[in-house]
């Protein structure tokens, strides 16, 4: 079966995590995509990440079904090169700070300008446009920057916590590669190509609609309320047994209310006066929550999991990176696949959360080592001769 995405050729003038999982996202179901990459300053980052830059296991991750390209941009040779292989191909894709594409003569004007079909789609962290566009900026600064870090906290604590989760990072590489598609139907209707700009910053802005809503509405600006909820009570994060073993409870009515309290073995509770309603419990939260901790405090998280879920109430363990590389739910969906990498063997791998029926995807290839691809994208593509690329090589233009 044909992945629907074959015959669509990208440039990605990306590095981190945002637009090479873009990119990768578009390789995975058909589309040829070269990573532009230069041994002279200009390896992505996340290479680094690693003993070795063959060998980073986050680089790995976001750049699968890859094609890679040494294509040195400090030479003008090499930025001509570039140039040639975008206007054979029908998306580019760069997430340089504003500017920096165009002075290079790599933006989308003089690109589009020559091939009005072309795809251009740009992904600052902040966007090209407002004050604030040429700023430089790394995942953990937009999750800041976007309102995640401030709501991502205990109430009272002293500083914002957040997470280690790149959010911003993660979302645009989803919703990037679904703008492309949209732009290659549109193209499709008119023969036109777009100009995509997606700030991250906006894509993690997005999920927070309400508390800006909140803000501006009711005039009330939304503080952190850790794990409570004002909607449901008990509603925590409890202490399991093991090392470092956790379990959320979330009770949302009456009746999961009065299952929990039998399941742990405490009829009694469901008729306590300080735990009647929801408004009561969280009234007298920490009485409550000591009681569950005591009760979670002796069992394995999976097995209360198992035991709450099937009789209703919400819960869920609180996983490890080694539970989700084997957890049967995402292993009985495909989310975990292998891919064979030469230098770490058979590593598991996270894998796409869109499923389209009847649409077949690429199975998962490592990223080739660097510059594996530079005779087929100079010589075959662009139609240059082996010597020529030989002499490029060592001029470190082809580099």
């Amino acid at each position: 079966m044909t992945s629907f995405l074959t015959g669509i050729r990208v440039v990605s003038l990306t590095t981190g995590i945002a637009g090479p999982n873009a990119a990768r996202m578009l390789a995975t179901y058909g589309a040829e995509v070269f990573k532009i990459e230069s041994r002279v300053g200009g390896l992505d980052a996340f290479r680094a990440y690693g003993d070795n830059p063959e060998a980073s296991p986050r680089f790995i991750e976001v750049n699968l079904n890859t094609l890679s390209v040494t294509i040195n941009l400090k030479e003008p040779r090499g930025v001509a090169l570039v140039r040639e292989l975008i206007l054979k191909s029908d998306v580019v894709m760069e997430n340089f700070r504003p500017g920096v594409a165009t002075r290079l003569g790599l933006g989308p004007e003089s690109l589009r300008g020559e091939k009005p079909a072309l795809i251009y789609m740009r992904m600052p962290g902040l966007g090209s446009t407002g004050p604030l566009s040429g700023y430089g900026t790394w995942g953990p600064t937009l999750t800041a920057y976007s309102g995640f870090t401030y709501l991502w906290n205990h109430p009272g604590q002293d500083r914002p916590v957040g997470s280690q989760g790149v959010y911003p990072d993660y979302l645009t590489g989803v919703m990037a590669p679904l703008a492309v598609v949209a732009a290659l139907l549109e193209r499709r209707r008119t023969g036109t190509g777009s100009l995509l700009d997606m700030a991250q910053v906006d894509a993690a802005a997005y999920l927070l609609g309400t508390t800006y809503l909140d803000a501006v509405v009711n005039h009330r600006n939304p503080q952190p309320i850790g794990n409570d909820s004002p909607s449901a009570a008990p509603h925590g994060c409890y202490r399991c047994r093991g090392e470092e073993r956790w379990c959320v409870i979330a009770v949302e009515s009456e009746e999961q209310w009065r299952t929990l309290c039998r399941i742990m073995g405490e009829p009694a509770l469901a008729t306590d006066p300080r735990f009647g309603s929801i408004d009561l419990r969280r009234q007298h939260a920490g009485d409550l929550d000591a009681i569950i901790g005591a009760w979670t405090a002796e069992r394995d998280p999976h097995d209360i999991m198992s035991a709450l879920q099937e009789a209703g109430v919400p819960a869920g363990v609180v996983q490890t990176g080694s539970d989700l590389a084997v957890d049967p739910q995402l292993v009985a969906r495909g989310f975990i696949e292998r891919v064979e990498h030469p230098v770490l063997g058979e590593i598991p791998m996270a894998g796409l959360p869109l499923h389209f029926a009847g649409a077949a995807h690429e199975p998962f290839r490592s990223p080739p080592p660097l510059g594996a691809d530079n005779r087929y994208a100079v010589c075959d593509l662009l139609g240059y001769t082996a010597e020529q690329l030989a002499q490029w090589e060592t001029e470190q233009v082809v580099y």
